[in-house]
C-alpha cells in the first residue's frame, strides 16, 4: 500500500498533525527525518493530502537551517528543541526532535507564544512519535536501515 491518504496509519498521523497545527494556531505541522525526508505534512481544515507543494518548500528551508547543522547532535539522541519566532526572518515555526532522526514542526505565519505552542507539541508527541514509528520505512522494504532500526 502506498504512503499517502489510502494508508490508515499515515492518515491518523495526518490528523494527528492537523490537529495540532490547529491547537498551536499554525497554519500546518509535519514530520521530517535527519535526511530530509517529509513523512506528513498535516493542515487544519484539509482533508489528507500529499499535495503541499507550499508546505514542502517550507520543510525545505526548516532543514537546511535548522537540521542540517544539528544532524550530529540529532544523531547521538540528543534531544532538541528549535523555535524561530517572528523576528528572526519570515519563517516561524517551533519544532521538537524524536527518536533520534526526526523533528515535527509546527509552522505560523504570525507570531506565537513559544511557551504555549512547547507545551501543546510536548503533549501531542507520544501520539505523533507512535504512528511515525509505525509507518513502513521510505523506499519500500528494507530502505533506510536507520529508520527501520529506529522503529526495532
Amino acid at each position: 500500500m502506498a504512503i499517502g491518504p489510502s494508508h490508515p496509519v499515515w492518515s491518523k498521523l495526518y490528523n494527528a498533525l492537523a490537529q495540532l497545527a490547529a491547537d498551536c494556531g499554525g497554519t500546518f505541522a509535519f514530520v521530517l527525518d535527519e535526511g530530509n525526508g517529509l513523512w506528513c505534512v498535516g493542515i487544519p481544515g484539509r482533508e489528507p493530502t500529499t499535495m503541499t507543494t507550499e508546505q514542502n518548500r517550507a520543510a525545505d528551508r526548516f532543514y537546511a537551517k535548522e537540521i542540517v547543522p544539528r544532524m550530529s547532535s540529532m544523531r547521538r539522541g540528543a534531544p532538541l528543541t528549535i523555535a524561530s519566532p517572528a523576528f528572526e526572518g519570515d519563517d516561524r515555526y517551533l519544532a521538537v526532535t524524536f527518536a533520534g532522526i526526526y523533528a515535527v514542526v509546527v509552522w505560523f505565519e504570525a507570531e506565537f507564544a513559544e511557551a504555549l505552542v512547547r507545551a501543546r507539541v510536548r503533549r501531542a508527541l507520544p501520539e505523533i512519535e507512535r504512528l511515525t514509528l509505525a509507518l513502513p520505512p521510505s523506499g519500500g522494504p528494507g530502505a533506510d536501515a536507520g529508520a527501520k532500526k529506529m522503529r526495532a
